[in-house]
């Protein structure tokens, strides 16, 4: 499987934070989220679908190397257990303890709740359901560990029965051109046929969608020639990605007046959403294969930081609106302090015992060996206490 590739721990961090900016951006567009400023911009939209055609397909890609390697470590038995210990806690640590608070918000938000938090999470929450189009304990943002989590279930099972999969070689280019045919049509599927709905059971055209990006990720990450492809051509993904990014607006922001308008502009977004997502692997690939120990922090962190930021964020924008700040100047507030509210909810609860490291779905740090005495019966250290935690996958 080759070394690790630290230049996708990069991404998958970028992704995530900018999965930060993206969420601000929900409460002042006309997209449903669970809160909305009264200040709605339109044009904000625009920048918006910069992000929306592949922020969600990298992370799944990414997850999907990462989950190849892991494979290829632990066996497919060992990976499948090491999914179910660090996502299923977390997924269940966010459903009843961390979420409850962003729909509290939501629904004193909209004036069907008003009565105290312990009131309504002791009561309405977790008794499953509040309100009609609502259903508690809710996921929220955290489908994505939900969804993930059964992917890689499905890998596992899928690996354990094709040892031989990992040594068929296949060219790059089909690596490059077969995912970005499925994301256009898998985008197809959702637009025209069956929309997204992230309720898990009924939710098949987007599985279609987020299942074949993951495998996707899954069979390129074994695959030496695609990413040597992509780091070779990257100029060429990138001035592809620039043209495909200006048709992509332009079917947004012109009305051809024809009967597959919608066609045109979901296909362009699927193509630049994955031409997108190869060039980011070129370059990354050719600056930021290296690990560090800021790489090493952020890959722990970004888990925990990942969960509390919908919640951060909704209650600082509960509190934020009605004192009516200059727009600039509310919007700055809100990225700023739902990065330091999640990171402080990482330093200060998820990293610090074993219990909620485990809860939180990061990696229990490894003991360190007994002193020994040197001659003259002083201990001596063997390992340095104060060295960085290893990333983690």
């Amino acid at each position: 499987m080759g070394e690790r590739k630290h230049f996708l721990d990069w991404l998958r961090v970028i992704a995530f934070f900018l999965l930060i900016l993206f969420h601000v951006g929900l409460l002042y567009v006309s997209w449903g989220y669970n809160l909305k400023s009264e200040r709605i911009s339109t044009d904000l939209e625009y920048a918006m679908n910069l992000l929306s055609p592949w922020r969600l397909a990298l992370l799944f890609f990414i997850s999907g190397v990462a989950s190849r390697f892991l494979v290829a470590r632990l066996g497919a038995g060992g990976f499948a257990k090491d999914r179910l210990r660090r996502l299923l806690p977390v997924l269940l640590l966010g459903m009843l303890v961390i979420n409850p608070v962003q729909v509290y918000v939501e629904v004193l938000d909209k004036g069907v709740f008003e009565d105290g938090y312990l009131d309504f999470w002791f009561g309405p929450y977790l008794r499953n359901g509040y309100y009609p189009y609502r259903m508690t304990p809710a996921w929220d943002h955290l489908w994505f560990l939900l969804y993930l989590l059964v992917y890689a279930m499905a890998l596992a099972a899928v690996l354990s029965a094709r040892r031989a999969a990992e040594a068929r070689a296949i060219g790059p280019l089909w690596l490059v051109v077969v995912p970005g045919a499925w994301l256009v049509a898998s985008d197809l599927l959702v637009s025209e046929v069956h929309p997204a709905t992230l309720g898990f059971f009924y939710d098949w055209a987007n599985h279609i969608r987020w299942i074949g990006v993951y495998f996707a990720g899954a069979i390129c990450g074994s695959q030496q020639g695609f990413w040597d492809l992509l780091r070779v051509r990257r100029r060429t993904l990138a001035l592809t990605s620039a043209a495909l990014l200006i048709a992509h607006l332009a079917s947004m922001a012109l009305d051809f007046g024809i009967p597959w308008d919608s066609i045109v502009f979901n296909a362009l977004s699927g193509l630049y959403g994955w031409s997108v997502i190869l060039t980011l692997c070129g370059y990354a690939a050719e600056h930021w294969n290296r690990p560090s120990r800021a790489l090493s922090y952020l890959n722990e962190a970004i888990l925990p930081v990942y969960v509390f930021h919908q919640p951060v964020m909704l209650v600082l924008a509960y509190n934020l609106f009605p004192l009516r700040l200059p727009v600039p100047v509310e919007v700055a507030l809100l990225i700023l302090g739902t990065g330091v509210g999640s990171f402080l909810g990482y330093e200060i609860f998820a990293r610090r015992t074993r219990v909620l490291r485990f809860l939180f779905g990061l990696r229990q740090l490894p003991a360190y060996p007994p002193a020994r005495t040197s001659g003259d019966g002083q201990p001596t250290l063997t390992s340095n206490p104060s060295g960085p935690a290893s990333p983690t996958s």
